[in-house]
């Protein structure tokens, strides 16, 4: 995604834009329609598509802040805390709650390591932990490349194992992947002692 459509995008997910979207990530919680996944997978694609320019410079554009953050403490507000509209009304199931708070933990998670100067590879481990566990979105080939750099990175440390895991539920589209994972199994992996071990481990 381009920086200016990522930049669009966070807005109409957070219900600022004129042309929001009604059925958005926030939207859809006033009236509450049910949450919806793929608005979670391309918020933070989003996220990552201006990453870049949050990790490299001491000036950020306010509206992309402004979008996450009314994103995030909206949707905290209203559908996660014990005395928001749709717990207290009892519109938001136990296992909704449970996810729509992961969701915000993620994206708050990820645009903390972008404004500590982590680049979008650098910080898409708790990203990598949920679709692990959930599926990609729609839009996973967006994130190919940077699961690529971030497997490749020399800080990736043992946060390769949850790499590793988001990409298994891509199947048959984890061939992009093959030449990072062939590079990856000849690395010395020297995280920790025994040098033997974390080989061994890395490998598994």
């Amino acid at each position: 995604m381009e920086y200016d459509s990522a930049k669009l995008e966070l807005s109409r997910q957070a219900g600022i834009a004129e042309d929001y979207y009604e059925k958005g990530f926030v939207p859809c919680l006033r009236p509450y329609s049910g949450i919806r996944e793929d608005n979670f997978h391309f918020v933070v694609e989003s996220v990552f598509s201006v990453g870049d320019a949050i990790s490299s410079t001491n000036m950020i554009e306010r509206r992309i802040v402004h979008s996450i953050w009314h994103l995030t403490t909206t949707a905290r507000r209203w559908g996660i805390d014990d005395d928001g509209m749709l717990a207290r009304n009892k519109l938001i199931s136990p296992d909704d709650r449970l996810r729509l708070r992961r969701w915000i933990t993620i994206i708050e998670a990820m645009m903390l390591n972008l404004l500590d100067g982590l680049k979008p590879h650098n910080s898409i481990h708790s990203y990598c932990e949920y679709v692990a566990e959930h599926g990609w979105g729609p839009n996973f080939g967006f994130f190919v490349p940077l699961l690529s750099a971030a497997i490749d990175s020399n800080d990736v440390g043992d946060t390769i194992q949850g790499h590793c895991e988001a990409i298994i539920p891509l199947g048959s589209n984890a061939i992009a992947l093959k030449d990072t994972l062939g590079r990856e199994r000849r690395r010395k992996c020297e995280w920790y002692e025994p040098q033997e071990r974390c080989v061994a481990e890395m490998l598994n």
